[in-house]
């Protein structure tokens, strides 16, 4: 009786492990199919933006490229799924009729696959073509209402989606594909990928988040801390999954936007001025109390960078080891990070005496 019961437990359990397996098997393939067909347009964008091709025409072609993998994975689905090649020709008699394939009249049934993929071809790269048009024209009519680049960003991009997603539309009805199939694939497809795409989830929140909160524009200087080391720079472009930044030395980064909506980060742009300090050693008989601080003072007024407003200041920080050390601190734009190097010259010209050493580099930029 035991053995039995054993017998039926593992029956049981194999019939309900198998077809869980074979459904990982198949999103695993189709997740295969579609990095490959990834990687496939990638390298070919990459080839393709070396000539003279325009941008339409290769995200076109970059987009067809996609394709292929994944329609091979859609032919060997019953394979699969069924462990074997039982219900094949079924699946592919369907597809066949689905696609309106006779047989045995090949000369039309070439000519009708012809016609399908050339209007396929020519829906794709007509809806790319109308997705960006419209994504650019919402844009363009934002900015000339005055509403903010990232707010601009953000709705230009649901509507470049949604055209998108229309293209799709239509070229589901080309194939004659009910729309049943794709959303039966994405709802098997959801509960596979979801816990595998935690962190890219929280990327695409946090990108709305930055893109509606504006916590900083694009074009502003920022900086971040990542595990001890700042990176500085200019915002190029906030996206959905990660913010785009060029350092001041030059390099591009990509910053996840989790990361930035979890730390603190600094808008060095938010206000359009920041202050800076420069340390001033002065042997004793070398300071003359007024004297001194009117030298620094008329020397940073001939200069048209240092902003007046606030005004500047000199003040006695210490004396020791027979040396005067003053601290003047100015006001510089946050764009004109070279205004230190002008001081710093003028006040040697000025002081040839004294050592100079920054202590305040405007907000670390």
């Amino acid at each position: 009786m035991i053995l039995a019961q054993e017998l039926i437990n593992y029956i049981w359990l194999k019939s309900m492990i198998q077809p869980v397996f074979r459904i990982i098997i198949l999103v695993a393939a189709t997740l295969i199919a579609i990095f490959l067909g990834l990687q496939f347009r990638r390298r070919l964008r990459a080839r393709l933006k070396k000539t003279v091709l325009d941008t339409w025409i290769i995200e076109t072609l970059g987009i067809l490229i996609i394709l292929p993998p994944v329609i091979i994975v859609l032919l060997i689905a019953p394979i699969i799924y069924d462990w074997g090649f039982n219900h094949f020709k079924d699946w592919i008699d369907g597809i066949g009729t689905t696609l309106k394939i006779d047989s045995g009249n090949l000369p039309n049934t070439l000519w009708h696959l012809f016609w399908t993929f050339f209007w396929t071809i020519l829906v794709i790269a007509l809806g790319l073509g109308a997705a960006r048009t419209v994504r650019d024209l919402i844009v363009r009519s934002l900015g000339e209402n005055r509403i903010d680049i990232n707010i601009r960003t953000l709705i230009g991009r649901i509507f470049y989606l949604v055209t998108l997603i229309i293209v799709l539309f239509v070229l589901l009805s080309i194939w004659n594909i009910p729309i049943t199939a794709p959303l039966t694939i994405l709802g098997a497809l959801t509960v596979a990928i979801t816990v595998s795409i935690q962190d890219i989830v929280k990327n695409l929140f946090s990108g709305f988040y930055l893109l509606v909160e504006r916590p900083f524009y694009i074009g502003n200087i920022i900086t971040t801390n990542s595990v001890g080391v700042n990176y500085t720079g200019r915002v190029e472009d906030i996206q959905l999954r990660a913010t785009k930044v060029r350092q001041l030395s030059g390099e591009e980064i990509m910053i996840p936007n989790a990361y930035l909506f979890n730390n603190v980060v600094v808008n060095s742009s938010y206000y359009g001025e920041r202050r800076a300090a420069i340390t001033i050693a002065l042997p004793q008989d070398k300071f003359v109390k007024e004297e001194t601080a009117a030298i620094i003072l008329r020397e940073l007024k001939e200069i048209p960078a240092v902003i007046p407003k606030p005004e500047p200041g000199v003040h006695f920080t210490s004396f020791a080891a027979q040396k005067v050390t003053l601290t003047l601190r100015f006001w510089i734009s946050v764009e004109q990070t070279d205004t230190i190097t002008d001081v710093m010259f003028a006040l040697y010209h000025a002081l040839p005496d004294a050592e100079l050493t920054v202590t305040e580099l405007a907000g670390n930029i």
